[in-house]
């Protein structure tokens, strides 16, 4: 049964998976990679600041690596020895962005900047707090989530899906 994610990075650290074309994890994630994540699952990248940019999927099994590729964590190198190859199907050339689209008049909600984040279900907080979701590593993702994002990353680029 294929998996959906959603995996966040900062943009230089995804330079960094891309180089690679590797995406890795710290030691809270164990238990996710072992029990859930697996070749052919597919995936969006979300890049600190509001870009989902590409379209990945896993390739082969995960493993434990502790080589020094660059990453880093709070602006200090970091292992994130926990690792999975991946192949990018898709890169947007002009990322699809999110941001949030409600603001709080009195006890009323008001929507003020209609955006992607309003067709994905996986981030429930429209306002400005919409972002803790995207704070981690990798989450599960519907499909009908993945599919939205996807299609959005796909018009940001020439491919076809």
């Amino acid at each position: 049964m294929r998996r959906y994610w959603c995996i966040s990075t900062s943009p230089e650290n995804w330079e960094i998976c891309k180089k690679y074309g590797m995406w890795g994890m710290d030691a809270r994630y164990y238990v996710t990679l072992e029990k859930f994540l697996r070749d052919g699952d597919l995936a969006v990248v979300y890049v600190h600041g509001g870009k989902f940019v590409a379209v990945i999927k896993f390739v082969g099994s995960w493993f434990f690596e502790e080589k020094d590729v660059g990453w880093t964590k709070e602006r200090k190198r970091f292992l994130y020895p926990y690792r999975i190859k991946f192949e990018i199907l898709y890169e947007a050339k002009n990322p699809p962005k999110i941001s949030y689209s409600t603001v709080e008049e009195g006890n009323k909600a008001k929507w003020i900047n209609p955006n992607l984040i309003d067709e994905i279900t996986f981030i429930a907080d429209k306002g400005k707090t919409w972002n803790q979701y995207l704070q981690v590593s990798i989450i599960r993702i519907t499909e009908e989530d993945f599919k939205v994002i996807c299609e959005a990353i796909r018009k940001a680029t020439n491919n076809t899906l």
